[in-house]
């Protein structure tokens, strides 16, 4: 090896590994700050964006300043800047507080740095994925040759059920692209669901029109008898639907779209059923509460982001395919420059080529708590939500939502806006909740799904609502 002992290379000794420990050890003091933040800090920024941007402004990115310097400086910024959207009363996201299993697991595959695309590079770390992917379609209750594979997230995961369902159903697809369909293309959601599909209709040259969103029953769920005449109405019009976009566990409510009304209409028209579980779709590693997605388990694809109720860090999604042949229709290439698989490597079935290895995070939250430690953290999450609800009926709130999920909407019955009463907490600093628009009125919602959280985070939590609703006149006057 090269000796970089000469002053001129002298920068390049900070990219050697010298003092594991040492480094560890001053990188630790802003880990454990920002754990003990998640429960006793603020949950909202301390600086405004303003400032931040003026501190940025400061920063000459082409000095270096070694390593603890550059942890520190990193690490303020963070700390003053950002939502901490990991803090045990940030109760408006569906990305909680990661387990220290994954944030370890990330360190571990960060240092290794093994590339997953094909089995021999990493032989290990891929059967360490597809034993996990195996595992969660058992749960799932998908055969044995079902397939799946990790992603960036839950738009990945959606995008690749889409790409699925149009090799599937359209065989010229895959050279022809939108060509190959005898009319334009239509795919069917809810419109209470996540609108990533508008923006995976456009990437996959299909377009805005292609997304039919088909209206709620009232309650926020898909309403099964719209869903058919549209289908119906579509094909008379010469358009080719492709896709029924299930919902398990909006983003808007919690609510569950009725999934086997949904398998049925996919039955009879001949469409692919994907289901978006990216949130809710977690209950399949807990027996006793899997019957909530009852129905799942005719789907044609799913998508599950583990870094959302599985609690990993971020950038952690999975989706599972019910036909292996179809994945890899969708995205067999050949090229020269890579070794020999085994027909199913990443990448001739997946969108990425170079990939990191995201499973390791669930692998070592399971291996370290077990499917008993995620019931137990569902079994206080569930009660933590139903003592909410009961706190915010005593207290005079309109609860908005019948979701059988930690998910609470609620409004003020005086008629204060929803959007006034959330920036008033955000400005508090003690708890933070997201506001949405629900079946034609706005509302709060409020998530419960870090494990961080407790009873007295739900106490805060009222108490602070009174607050505000106290500082906050209706809008009526």
């Amino acid at each position: 090896m090269k000796s970089v002992d000469k002053p001129e290379e002298a920068p390049l000794n900070a990219l050697v590994q010298k003092d594991v420990g040492a480094d560890l050890a001053w990188v630790s003091r802003s880990v454990e700050a920002a754990f003990s933040a998640m429960v006793n800090g603020p949950v909202a920024p301390a600086v405004p964006a303003a400032t931040i941007g003026e501190r940025l402004s400061r920063i000459d990115l082409s000095a270096g300043k070694g390593l603890q310097s550059a942890v520190d400086e990193a690490a303020s910024l963070m700390a003053d800047g950002d939502l901490l959207s990991a803090h045990a009363r940030c109760f408006g996201y569906f990305n909680p507080t990661p387990a220290w299993p994954g944030v370890v697991a990330d360190l571990l595959s960060a240092v290794r740095n093994p590339q997953l695309c094909v089995v021999s590079h990493a032989p290990a770390s891929v059967m360490m994925e597809r034993k996990l992917i195996a595992w969660l379609n058992e749960a799932l209750g998908f055969p044995a040759t079902a397939t799946g594979h990790f992603t960036s997230g839950g738009s990945e995961a959606n995008a690749t059920g889409l790409q699925v369902a149009l090799a599937r159903l359209f065989p010229g697809y895959d050279a022809d692209g939108a060509a190959a369909l005898p009319g334009p293309a239509r795919l069917y959601a809810s419109a209470d669901s996540h609108l990533a599909w508008i923006k995976l209709a456009r990437a996959a040259g299909l377009g805005r029109n292609a997304v039919s969103l088909i209206p709620t029953d009232g309650s926020g769920r898909l309403d099964p008898d719209a869903l058919r005449r549209a289908i119906s109405d579509d094909r008379a019009a010469g358009a080719a639907p492709v896709m029924i976009a299930a919902t398990a566990g909006t983003t808007n409510a919690g609510l569950i779209d009725p999934l086997h009304a949904c398998a049925d209409i996919a039955a009879e028209t001949g469409l692919h059923l994907h289901v978006d579980a990216a949130w809710a779709g977690a209950l399949i590693v807990d027996e006793t509460r899997r019957p909530l997605l009852d129905g799942i388990e005719r789907a044609d694809s799913v998508t599950v982001d583990a870094h959302k109720w599985l609690a990993v860090p971020m950038g952690a999604g999975m989706v599972f395919v019910r036909d292996a042949e179809a994945l890899s229709r969708a995205f067999a290439v050949a090229t020269s420059y890579m070794p020999a698989g085994d027909g199913v490597d990443a990448y001739v079935t997946s969108y990425q080529w170079s990939r990191r290895f995201i499973g390791l995070r669930l692998w070592m939250t399971l291996r370290t708590i077990g499917v008993a430690g995620y019931r137990a953290m569902f079994d206080r999450q569930f009660a933590l939500a139903d003592a909410l609800r009961d706190g915010l009926t005593a207290r005079g709130w309109n609860i908005r939502n019948a979701s059988p999920l930690p998910v609470v909407l609620f409004e003020d019955p005086d008629g204060r806006e929803s959007a006034a009463l959330a920036a008033w907490l955000e400005a508090d600093g003690q708890a933070w909740l997201g506001h949405v628009v629900f079946e034609g009125r706005t509302a709060l919602r409020a998530c419960i799904t870090s494990y961080l959280t407790g009873p007295d985070d739900i106490e805060v939590l009222l108490d602070r609502l009174d607050a505000a609703r106290a500082a906050v006149q209706p809008a009526s006057r």
